[in-house]
């Protein structure tokens, strides 16, 4: 099963080197990244509604399989993702 969150689900992230994720705090828990499975990025709609931003794949210390990602244009960082 798999919950998504299209308008994304802020989170608070403290990145290191090249802006990866380290851990993240998401609805008032903290978690700790363990691996980054995959990142990419997406820059689509400039000619409209722009979207620029960092994905990251990721596994928690607790074993959770998550999409997150920095909003570029915008600021900030959110949940899409998550797999059960």
């Amino acid at each position: 099963m798999t919950r998504f969150w299209p308008e994304g689900d802020p989170i608070e992230v403290v990145a290191g080197d090249g802006g990866r994720p380290l851990h993240f705090t998401w609805r008032e828990e903290e978690h700790q990244v363990e691996e980054i499975t995959r990142n990419w990025r997406v820059d689509t709609g400039w000619w409209a509604q722009h979207t620029w931003r960092a994905y990251f794949k990721l596994v928690t210390d607790t074993g959770l399989l998550m999409i997150i990602y920095e909003d570029l244009a915008n600021g900030g960082w959110y949940v899409e993702r998550m797999y059960d």
